[in-house]
């Protein structure tokens, strides 16, 4: 658990800082918001076509030995980011390095646990688990925002590796070995190649429309990423080794547990990304007190997540889904309209108690439902829809802002606004989970 914990508090921190350093970004980079959010969108691309790649090699070549060479080649991405963070492009592709080893993290951590803890402790272990990740991002934004003003900006890439130094120790000394590992079987890099794909073309439409509008070029990327999705489930039903297992989706638990998470992360990750340009326009705060106002979500999830465990224990799975989606909606209609910070503030807090119940009774009911060779590819694929449920919701936040921007808005209350939709969406999902025979 501590290893494991201290590798989610490592890669959420990373994700946290970039998000409130964005206006830094836009100022030291010379770029608009639209081409700079990249630095955040290119490791969600990067963790979407490899972490079930991973969680595939993790169930052949062991879980202990991919979690700690994930460590490594994270802390060789982030000296590479940080020596190169003045160029646009060289900084990408260090980022995309960090998020190769993220990505080795995340697609064994829910396995690790799920193979190490008895049965009647294991939902309480994924919420603490989840409290970790959550731990990461409260940090992230906080110590980035108080740390942009007082060391050189391109140092933030680093901010999270005595972290990520610490978690490779703790995973040499504590992981036990895997001791039940699937046969050996070729790499499905042509599964990979489409989910990236899918990833780049849907993200890349998303944050091309916020620049040049809905046109040709901008449906042709989307038409490629949904084209790519279509993809999968054929190529992946051939495969040898296929890194995506459509029997996964046939239980109906799984279906909508995923569904749930990726609804529930483009809320998450758009308010992660708005909320700092959100309280500095709409209510004057500086880049410290916007930092602050991002912490809130995370406050919330680490308060609830450990305590999931007994919720579940009291309620059903479904009223727990059907609770915490309805609150996230209802908390975002009432961030839109909020008067001042102090209400945000206390919605966002809200929101994140939400998704602490939902996340950990998601989580739960894909893993309990696969065998036991399968758990690192079930993992790596709950990693999967929390990746690309972040990076929708980044994409879609950040055109929404972009566009207010070009139409000179005095406010961003419409791109909190438009986050609604997809809870909405989440809480019907949840009540059609419940009906289900």
């Amino acid at each position: 658990m501590t290893a494991v914990c201290l590798g989610a508090v490592m890669s959420q921190i990373d994700n946290g800082v970039i998000t409130v350093a964005y206006p830094t970004l836009v100022e030291k980079l010379h770029r608009p918001l639209s081409e700079v959010v990249w630095i955040g969108l290119a490791p969600f691309v990067v963790m979407v076509a490899t972490l079930l790649l991973f969680g595939r090699r993790a169930d052949t070549l062991g879980r202990k030995r991919v979690y700690v060479d994930g460590f490594i080649i994270f802390l060789v991405g982030a000296v590479a980011a940080t020596l190169s963070a003045h160029h646009f492009i060289i900084l990408l592709v260090a980022r995309s390095v960090s998020a190769l080893g993220i990505a080795m993290v995340q697609a064994n951590s829910v396995a690790l646990i799920t193979a190490s803890v008895k049965e009647h402790q294991r939902t309480t272990a994924l919420g603490i688990q989840a409290a970790s990740q959550a731990i990461g991002l409260a940090i992230g934004p906080f110590v980035g925002g108080l740390l942009i003003g007082h060391i050189p900006w391109r140092f933030i890439f680093l901010i999270s590796a005595p972290i990520a130094f610490a978690a490779l120790v703790a995973s040499v000394l504590f992981l036990p070995r895997t001791r039940v590992v699937a046969p050996k079987a070729p790499l499905d890099v042509l599964g990979s190649v489409v989910l990236a794909t899918a990833a780049a073309g849907i993200l890349g439409g998303m944050t091309l429309a916020a620049k040049i509008g809905w046109n040709g070029p901008t449906l042709g990327f989307i038409a490629i990423g949904i084209s790519a999705t279509m993809a999968l489930f054929p190529i992946e039903r051939r495969a040898k080794a296929p890194i995506f297992l459509p029997r996964l989706f046939r239980m109906i638990e799984v279906r909508f547990s995923i569904a749930l998470l990726v609804l529930t992360y483009i809320s998450f990750f758009g308010l992660l990304v708005t909320v700092p340009f959100f309280v500095k326009k709409d209510f004057g705060a500086s880049i410290v007190h916007a930092s602050e106002a991002t912490m809130a979500i995370p406050i919330g999830l680490a308060l609830m997540a450990p305590l999931s465990g007994r919720v579940r224990r009291r309620l059903s799975s479904g009223l727990v889904q059907q609770i915490s989606m309805a609150t996230i909606a209802f908390s975002l209609v009432g961030i839109s309209v909020a008067p001042n910070g102090k209400i945000v503030a206390g919605l966002l807090v809200l929101i994140g108690l939400a998704i602490g119940a939902a996340n950990t009774t998601n989580n739960s009911l894909v893993m309990e439902g696969v065998h036991l060779e399968d758990r690192g590819l079930a993992s790596g694929t709950l990693n999967l829809a929390r990746a690309a449920g972040s990076a929708i919701g980044m994409a879609l936040a950040t055109s929404a802002m972009v566009i207010l921007e070009h139409n000179h808005a005095t406010s961003n209350r419409v791109a909190i606004a438009t986050l609604i939709a997809p809870a909405t969406i989440a809480v019907l999902v949840a009540i059609r989970s419940a009906r289900r025979p």
